[in-house]
């Protein structure tokens, strides 16, 4: 993995910039429940997030630097306020249509597949992962598998399938905040 280097003049440009939006990001946490010092903590957190996804050869931004912090903050925060039990917030109380940012959705349809595939069982995971993540043909998959044949193994593929969908339907519905 290739390390992208940077001139520390640049960063420090760039944080200071990103450092003029802490009010209206702190505006933003609050009006979720948040306190002054959980807010400046989750605003540093989130500022470490994008130095590291920056740094990440792999990772292509799709926003402008401050709509990311934005959404990983109100993300850090959702995820924080779940595990300390302080509220009951949902990502549905998160206004998405607001957010023009493709990122945050193809997030929570990352989101919505684990969920689904964590439900689907281990017969159906393991089919799919043969198929989809190795590769492999349905005859391999049919003989690994036991199944009668070729057909078996694709009909139960279809099923499979069928049931991810209808379980990422259903998680569209009731989708958790993304932890990092």
């Amino acid at each position: 993995m290739e390390i992208k280097t940077y001139n520390p003049q640049d960063v420090k440009k760039e944080l200071t910039t990103l450092y003029k939006h802490f009010p209206e990001i702190k505006r933003l946490l609050r009006t979720f429940g948040c306190d002054r010092v959980t807010a400046e903590d989750i605003f540093q957190e989130s500022l470490i997030i994008y130095i590291r996804k920056k740094s990440d050869a792999d990772f292509e931004f799709q926003l402008e630097p401050i709509h990311f912090i934005k959404q990983t903050c109100k993300l850090l925060w959702f995820n924080l306020a779940r595990k300390e039990q302080q509220q009951n917030i949902s990502v549905s109380s998160i206004d998405l249509e607001d957010t023009p940012d493709k990122w945050m959705e193809r997030e929570l349809h990352y989101k919505q597949l684990e969920t689904a595939l964590t439900k689907i069982g281990n017969q159906c995971k393991q089919l799919l992962h043969l198929f989809y993540g190795l590769g492999w043909s349905m005859i391999e998959i049919a003989r690994k598998m036991d199944f009668r044949s070729d057909k078996v193994a694709k009909a139960q593929k279809y099923r499979c399938i069928q049931k991810a969908k209808s379980l990422v339907q259903e998680a569209q519905l009731t989708v958790e905040p993304i932890q990092f």
